[in-house]
């Protein structure tokens, strides 16, 4: 049996690192341990209606810094829709991707 499942939330971790959200990975099984942060795409062959919604839409400058001052909100998702949008020049702290997010949101 294999399964193919495409990743929906950050926190999976692979050889080389965290697993970019979006990314879609055949398995052998279902992998219950990241239960929430993936959907299952098909089965065994046969296909699943994909989910679509709000997680995978891309966010402006200003909701990623909407999220920085949200204390709900951990680094790392705060971190990763920056990258996101800063691509690799994503700086390290929070204070220097917050510095980046203001420049990118009063660029014309």
């Amino acid at each position: 049996m294999s399964v193919r499942v495409k990743i929906t939330k950050p926190g999976i971790f692979g050889a080389k690192g965290e697993v970019e959200v979006g990314t879609e990975l055949t398995l052998k099984e279902e992998p219950k341990a990241w239960a929430g942060r993936y959907e299952v795409i098909s089965s065994a062959g046969k296909d699943k209606e994909a989910v679509t919604g709000d997680a995978g839409d891309s966010k402006s400058a200003a909701d990623v810094l909407a999220m920085a001052n949200d204390t709900s909100v951990p680094f790392m998702t705060f971190k990763s829709a920056a990258t996101k949008l800063l691509g690799d020049k994503t700086p390290a702290s929070k204070a220097e991707i917050v510095a980046a997010l203001e420049d990118l949101a009063t660029q014309p």
